[in-house]
């Protein structure tokens, strides 16, 4: 038997089990931090959606909201119910936008309020030609003063594009092109000329061409939720193999069988 725990305490003592042994429990802290800072971000995103909840039950925004200087943070999320004029000429075709399966566009058009206030409105989604994928969607874009209600939104999302396609760079000539991979919203409006208070998402049944089924606004925590329950469960699996390996073969290998 005191041989056996000789063994037992060279094997525990020797440089390489010392070394798997702060190797794992490295291992461990890191991914079990890993999977706390993954459920701190799907907390913070959870407060963040009842937030944007929150504001979506307000009293819907008229045009005076946005006149100069717009409080956006005040503002995000909060439903709109706006009076202007479309400024049809600057309308915009975000291309390779999914809707229901299909590719398509995302139109955007700025609204003119009033001589100081213009809000650039996502109006909603149009299919792309089956054989010509550049080719233009055809809608309508009524002329005078025209409602448009939907809710306060962040800029459109942005589509991995090679190259800088989206917007010209600093002192290149303007682009005369419509249609865009991606739209920087300062950028174009300095482009074009024209000063954006704020970004829309039209809201309400599909019209002029467009369709605004647009998807339900989630808080995406449940992804970190899942992140963090793989984070943990590595660190738990770590735990496994350094006490089977580590400790119970130690064991095994160095106490006498009673066979």
């Amino acid at each position: 038997m005191s041989k056996a725990l000789n063994q037992v305490r060279a094997a525990l003592q020797s440089p390489r089990w010392w070394f798997v042994t702060i190797v794992a429990l490295a291992s461990m802290a890191l991914t079990a931090r890993l999977g706390v800072w993954q459920l701190d971000r799907a907390q913070q995103k959870d407060n963040l959606h009842n937030a944007q909840l929150a504001q979506s039950f307000l009293s819907p925004l008229t045009n005076a909201a946005f006149e100069p200087p717009a409080d956006a943070v005040a503002g995000l999320h909060r439903q709109v119910s706006l009076q202007g004029e479309w400024l049809s000429e600057h309308t915009v075709y975000l291309q390779n936008r999914m809707q229901n399966g299909k590719p398509g566009f995302w139109v955007l058009t700025p609204l003119r309020l009033s001589p100081t206030a213009v809000v650039l409105v996502q109006r909603g989604w149009a299919p792309r030609d089956r054989v010509s994928s550049d080719a233009l969607p055809a809608i309508e874009t009524p002329r005078g003063v025209v409602s448009v209600r939907g809710r306060w939104a962040p800029e459109p999302s942005r589509m991995v594009e090679l190259g800088n396609s989206g917007s010209p760079s600093p002192g290149s000539p303007p682009r005369a092109s419509a249609l865009r991979q991606n739209l920087d919203v300062n950028l174009w409006a300095a482009e074009v000329g024209l000063s954006i208070t704020a970004t829309v998402l039209q809201t309400g049944a599909a019209s002029e061409g467009l369709a605004r089924d647009w998807a339900p606004a989630l808080s995406g925590a449940d992804k970190n939720r899942g992140y963090a329950f793989q984070w943990f469960a590595l660190s738990a699996l770590v735990a496994v193999l350094f006490v089977w390996f580590q400790i119970i073969l130690v064991l095994r290998h160095a106490l006498p069988s009673r066979t």
